[in-house]
Order: C-alpha cells, then sequence, then structure tokens
C-alpha cells in the first residue's frame, strides 16, 4: 500500500503539471512501430473487453455467478469495484490531463469511443483492482496448483497487455498507465484488508446476518445456536 500510494503522489504531481512528457511521446511511437501482424484483430477485441459497459456488464455476471454458489460475501466486494471505477471518472475531470492527440502519435479509437481526460487511467485501475481480486479469491479458493498458476499467468498477462495496448493505441501516455496502475493497486490492497476483516467477523459468529451472507449454512446454524 505504502508503493501504490507513492507512485500514486508521484504520478498525480506529474498529470497535474505536465500534460506529456518528451520520452513518453518517444515510448508512445517507439510502441507503435511494432507491427501486430494476424494479431492486429486482437486490439478490437481488447478495445470490446475494456470498455465501460462491457466491463460493467462482466462485472455483474461474476457477481451474479458467486452469488449463486453461495458466495454471498465474495459477490458484495466485487460488485464494491465500481465504487472506485465511479469515483476515477471524477477523479480524471479534476486533474485534467490531454490524452494523445493524433497530430502527436496515431489514435486508435477503438469501441466505445474516446472518453474524457487520461489520468489515471480507467482501464488499467479496473484491470488491476477487477482482476486483482479475482486473483486473490482464487488464490483462497482454489486447491489445483496447476489451474491456479495459469489464472495467475493468465491474469498478470492481461494486467500487462491492457497497459501496453492503450499505449500502442494512443489512447494513453505512459504516466496514465502507470497512476491507473499505482491506484488500481492501492484500491486493491484496501478491499482485500476490509475482505479479510469481514470474513474472519462472519467466521466468528460477531455479525449473525453477515455469517448468513458469506454462507446460508452459516445462517442456519447460527439461529440452531441461539434456540439452543
Amino acid at each position: 500500500m505504502i508503493a501504490a500510494l507513492t507512485v500514486m503522489a508521484v504520478s498525480t504531481y506529474i498529470a497535474l503539471t505536465v500534460d506529456y512528457y518528451g520520452w513518453e511521446l518517444e515510448f508512445s511511437l517507439w510502441l507503435q512501430t511494432f507491427s501486430l501482424g494476424p494479431l492486429d484483430l486482437l486490439r478490437n477485441g481488447m478495445s470490446f473487453v475494456g470498455a465501460r459497459v462491457v466491463a460493467g456488464a462482466t462485472l455483474l455476471a461474476v457477481c451474479a455467478v458467486l452469488w449463486a454458489r453461495g458466495w454471498r460475501l465474495e459477490a458484495v466486494f466485487v460488485a464494491l469495484v465500481a465504487v472506485p471505477d465511479a469515483v476515477n471518472v471524477l477523479l480524471k475531470e479534476l486533474i485534467a490531463r490531454p490524452r494523445p492527440t493524433a497530430d502527436l502519435v496515431e489514435v486508435a479509437v477503438g469501441f466505445g469511443g474516446i472518453q474524457g481526460y487520461g489520468f489515471p487511467s480507467g482501464h488499467a485501475l479496473h484491470a488491476v483492482l477487477f482482476y486483482g481480486f479475482l486473483l486473490y479469491l482464487a488464490r483462497l479458493h482454489v486447491s489445483n496448483p496447476t489451474l491456479l498458476r495459469t489464472a495467475f499467468a493468465l491474469g498478470l498477462a492481461y494486467i500487462l497487455v491492457t497497459g501496453s495496448w492503450l499505449i500502442y493505441d494512443g489512447r494513453h501516455w505512459l504516466v496514465d498507465v502507470i497512476g491507473g496502475n499505482a491506484y488500481g493497486a492501492f484500491y486493491l490492497t484496501a478491499l482485500v484488508a476490509v475482505y479479510k476483516q469481514a470474513l474472519t467477523r462472519a467466521r466468528q459468529r460477531k455479525w449473525s446476518r453477515l455469517a448468513g451472507l458469506v454462507h446460508p449454512s452459516l445462517k442456519g446454524e447460527e439461529e440452531e445456536s441461539q434456540a439452543t
């Protein structure tokens, strides 16, 4: 959390004082010199997955699956990811760092269009926070080591590719992506800390209603205990 706060502070100061650095422009232009070849088709897919509407629908779908399987506390905390996502929209308006423009780099609009200012990147933030929390839950509940390693490899690869893709498409500067990752990491550590506290209290029966949220069977056990 301290590391995330430090990067947040530095990147936010940069975003407030500098529209873009020369080395950011050079990095974007260098990245855009690479040809994706047949993989260029993936650019539209990445844009589609990262769009707000699609990301929101994915979040709701994951919440619904977790709730239906009885992991209700986990579903609630996954839903809380939407709060930092919404706050970030306002934060970008306050910081007001311009995005790259077509006279500087190649700008690919992509699915949903380019929305508002650039810092911190909402795509980068959401990728770290949402998929990072799902990976944390996987570490707690997935016992198959091969499946767990595969999930972490795919999750981390997606986060890294998302940041590179945002710069490659000319949608963000490098500092925007770094800031988005830092904000996402900060929110992730906070979310995990609160989740662990809630889970511990529910298992200790300190909050009977919360115990029922963790799993319906716990509520029944609590009621039987009180009746006895």
